[in-house]
């Protein structure tokens, strides 16, 4: 059984009582030793960001998750893996798919248990809610940042801006076929996706990893799909 731990400290934020980065990987051994278990490694970050998967211990622990490498994961508390809701239900899928154990200790969580699922339910209903929200707030965020004359938002993977204006990026737009084949006719799962493209080292915007998220706003957008048509016109002329 390979058991792994992780423990985050976000450095421009008041530290947690008795949740420092020694207190946490304090807490994930004993928990570990009590239950007759031995943990393999404890991963740790101390980032300024509590709301991002791109931290680099974080991305050697989902590396492992991927390659199947984990069978448990333990954490001293939830918001220590992250604080955004949206990335807790993108990680718990992730470890559901590879039939990792995840155990948080303060709350008693364990995915095992039918409690545990009972948990991670909710966080998934939550992280729906939210997800639905979104569009809303980020309306609502453009119109503020309009009135005060601000520019708004990055161009999509695929496009960069000239003279505001979308501009196709080939080598970008490359990648976001295969994407769109991945899924549309091979009907991998947007995790799966995102292991392949991160294996064959294809990087997403400004050369970060991919995530299950940013998969599924290329197969859902149908920018792209747009985009491939008016190439296939170009190219039937």
């Amino acid at each position: 059984m390979s058991i792994y731990g992780y423990a985050r400290l976000n450095d421009h934020r008041p530290t947690p009582k008795n949740l420092g980065i020694r207190n946490q990987v304090k807490i994930i051994r004993q928990w570990t030793e009590d239950k007759g278990l031995t943990i393999r490694k404890i991963f740790r970050d101390t980032a300024s960001n509590s709301a991002s998967l791109d931290l680099p211990n974080l991305k050697k622990l989902i590396s492992l998750v991927e390659n199947g490498e984990v069978s448990v994961l333990v954490v001293a508390r939830l918001d220590r893996l992250t604080r955004a809701i949206r990335l807790h239900q993108q990680l718990l899928n992730l470890f559901k798919e590879n039939n990792v154990r995840f155990v948080s200790i303060a709350e008693g969580l364990d995915s095992k248990t039918k409690s545990g699922k009972k948990v991670l339910e909710a966080i998934n209903i939550l992280a729906l809610w939210d997800a639905k929200s979104i569009p809303d707030r980020t309306k609502q965020m453009i119109e503020r940042k309009r009135k005060i004359g601000e520019h708004v938002g990055h161009a999509p993977f695929g496009f960069t801006y000239q003279k505001k204006r979308l501009t196709p990026l080939e080598k970008e737009l490359a990648i976001a076929s295969i994407i769109r084949e991945k899924r549309e006719d091979e009907n991998l799962s947007y995790h799966k996706i995102a292991k392949f493209l991160n294996s064959q080292r294809l990087r997403a915007k400004r050369g970060g990893r991919w995530y299950a998220e940013t998969i599924k706003v290329i197969c859902e957008n149908p920018l792209y799909e747009r985009d491939s048509k008016a190439k296939n016109e170009s190219l039937s002329r």
